[in-house]
């Protein structure tokens, strides 16, 4: 029963990420309430799951590549003309196991779509972690030459135990330190569910 009440939440959430692209303000609330769910019903699952594994790092990746509810983070995600996909950490899939503080590298695909990009624009997408804020800035593309890329990048693990989401948002903008600022919208709200591209669990 209780695994079939987690694969109704989990059902629940694909189609909503799938199905909303450019979500409106009521559907977007829907969809982050559904991801929070999924995310605190992963980590109470997960946490037993690895506590039985102790501290074998090599032994929790392993577990996380196979755990069932990884199909649900989106192998791409778009945001504003940008899309991301196929978002490696220290060279795993979508999904990390860190100690606390620990220096994660990533690369993801990037595409730039130029039909929705002014040739004026300097395009960058702010990647972070929600809760925790901003951590680098990516692309950094004028839309004149907007296109396909593969970007490298680093991100810094928090201190504290626990399962942190990796999300994106693009912006228009001529310095990286108003890009940075913009991880927070004018109705101050970081980067929503949809664009939810990695796990980092911290250890």
């Amino acid at each position: 029963m209780k695994y079939m009440k987690f694969t109704s939440v989990a059902t629940t959430c694909l189609v909503a990420l799938l199905g909303l692209t450019y979500p409106n303000t009521a559907c977007a609330k829907s969809v982050e309430k559904t991801v929070k769910e999924w995310i605190d019903d992963g980590s109470e699952a997960l946490k037993k799951g690895t506590d039985k594994l102790g501290d074998d790092f090599n032994a929790i990746q392993d577990y996380l590549n196979n755990y069932h509810w990884k199909g649900l983070i989106e192998e791409k995600a778009t945001s504003g003309p940008a899309t991301l996909k196929h978002l490696e950490l220290n060279d795993y899939s979508k999904v990390v196991v860190v100690k606390p503080g620990e220096t994660i590298e990533a690369e993801v695909k990037c595409n730039l779509d130029p039909d929705q990009c002014s040739i004026y624009g300097v395009y960058r997408i702010v990647v972070g972690l929600k809760g925790k804020g901003p951590q680098a800035v990516i692309a950094n593309e004028s839309g004149l030459i907007a296109g396909k890329t593969r970007e490298k990048f680093t991100l810094l693990a928090p201190e504290e135990p626990g399962m942190y989401q990796i999300r994106f948002r693009t912006v228009d903008a001529l310095f990286q330190s108003t890009a940075l600022a913009a991880w927070i919208d004018e109705e101050g709200n970081e980067p929503d569910g949809t664009t939810t591209i990695g796990i980092i669990f911290v250890k």
